[in-house]
This record gives structure tokens, C-alpha cells and sequence, in this order.
């Protein structure tokens, strides 16, 4: 089974070494979604409000990030996690604060 997997590098030098492909655990902040995790975040649309918010193309089978502090604050204060955020999308709006706090960014590999 195919992993998706959504990072925060922990720091500046964290984000180097992923760029770089050097990265390790301990360097990460690291959110594994399910295959049906993944579809069901798909159907709801939630990844092509991110998409549309952010100007980014995250989809299956694609690597993708958004690192501009800017975006990050986009996505953040967007509608997408404006009530009623559990399970997943709460913790996928956790990494977004950590992304922005830290100074790094959002990967996601799926």
C-alpha cells in the first residue's frame, strides 16, 4: 500500500536536508494519511481548496509543498478550517501552524 505522507521540517536546517533528501525522522513532524483517509479528503474537495488558496497542485501521485509564510496564513485562515475541524484536518491544521511558527514549510508526498 502507498503511503501519504504530509511533513513539517522542525527548522531551517530540517528543511535543507529534506530538500537535499538527508532528512531524518527526528528532523520531521510527520502525518501519515490512509488510502481511505486520503480518498475521502479528496472527495470533500479538500485538497483543491488548498490547491486554488495556495496556487499549488497537490493530487495523487504528485510531490508537492508550500513554504511561502504567506500561503501558509492563506490556507490557515481560509474557510477550510473554519469549523468544526477534527480527526485529520485538525491535525493537518496543526502542521500548518507549526509550518508557520518554525519558518519552514508544508510537503506534501503523495
Amino acid at each position: 500500500m502507498e503511503r501519504k505522507i504530509i511533513l513539517v521540517p522542525k527548522d531551517k536546517a530540517a528543511q535543507i536536508a529534506l530538500d537535499h533528501d538527508t532528512a531524518t525522522p527526528s528532523q520531521l513532524m510527520e502525518l501519515s494519511l490512509s488510502q481511505t483517509e486520503f480518498k475521502e479528503l479528496i472527495r470533500t474537495g479538500f485538497f483543491d481548496l488548498i490547491n486554488h488558496i495556495a496556487g499549488v497542485n497537490i493530487d495523487d501521485y504528485e510531490d508537492e509543498c508550500i513554504e511561502e509564510k504567506e500561503k501558509l496564513e492563506k490556507v490557515l485562515q481560509s474557510a477550510l478550517f473554519a469549523t468544526n475541524v477534527t480527526g485529520k484536518v485538525a491535525q493537518i491544521k496543526s502542521l500548518f501552524e507549526a509550518a508557520i511558527s518554525r519558518g519552514t514549510g508544508v510537503y506534501f508526498y503523495f
